[in-house]
């Protein structure tokens, strides 16, 4: 069902360990195998496909999220999550964008057009507008599309699936700044409790401020195999979209 609370057996050993490893106040969590929501049809897309005319340039469109049970589907703890996309192609700013979250009444919780310079690589687009907040237990249908095709407005290139936020999952800020192995170890057990959009933003951020890391490429090799995404070369520029 829409909606209900998504938890990993591991989770409770994650949100204890780590905040007791850091000196954070102890927070229970409940416990349960994450499976995705029954969100009906469709079950998402997680790659762009096959297209037409310009939009071609951009049929490998990737979210960088995981398949699970034939569904594009994933976890956060954060009300304001980034997200992640590889766009196979070079963005520039007569190409228009546009990311979409809407609730379980299809109703608009963050709706942004822009644009970009980015070049080919992965693309963080952070859901940050007033307002714009997941609810604890809830989960969310988002769409992320590419307008490529300067001939025909309406063509596009698309991914689409649903995010959850699970309940009860907010993690006291630590009483100090964690070191980089402390961000690793807590990647990788947000990747074991599922909580996907946490353990990619951490790895990604580690892999960006130390590239030649092979610890750091090594994680977000690893993450990107989890998610069914081995093909894709972790090895690309990231860029941000300005919230």
């Amino acid at each position: 069902m829409r909606g209900a609370v998504m938890r990993s057996p591991l989770f409770a050993a994650v949100s204890l360990g780590v905040a007791a490893a850091l000196g954070w106040p102890l927070v229970p969590a409940a416990q349960a195998v994450p499976t995705p929501p029954d969100q009906g049809a469709p079950s998402g897309r997680q790659r762009g496909g096959a297209s037409r005319g310009d939009c071609m340039a951009y049929q490998g469109l990737t979210a960088l999220v995981p398949v699970v049970d034939g569904s594009v589907w994933s976890q956060t703890y954060s009300p304001t999550p980034d997200f992640f996309f590889y766009v196979p192609q070079s963005l520039t700013a007569d190409i228009p964008l546009e990311m979409v979250v809407q609730d379980s009444g299809d109703n608009y919780v963050f709706r942004k057009q822009f644009s970009v310079d980015a070049p080919a690589g992965i693309l963080t687009v952070p859901l940050s507008s007033p307002g714009a907040e997941l609810t604890p237990g809830e989960s969310y249908s988002w769409t992320f599309s590419i307008y490529c095709d300067a001939a025909r407005p309406s063509a596009s290139v698309a991914v689409f699936g649903t995010v959850t936020r699970v309940a009860d999952a907010a993690m006291p800020e630590p009483s100090h700044p964690l070191t980089p192995a402390q961000q690793l170890d807590l990647a990788r057990q947000y990747a074991d409790a599922g909580i996907w959009h946490e353990a990619l933003a951490l790895t990604l951020a580690l892999h960006q401020a130390d590239p030649g890391n092979a610890e750091y490429l090594e994680a977000l090799d690893a993450l990107l195999k989890q998610a069914g995404l081995a093909d894709l070369s972790s090895a690309v520029s990231v860029s941000e979209v300005a919230e």
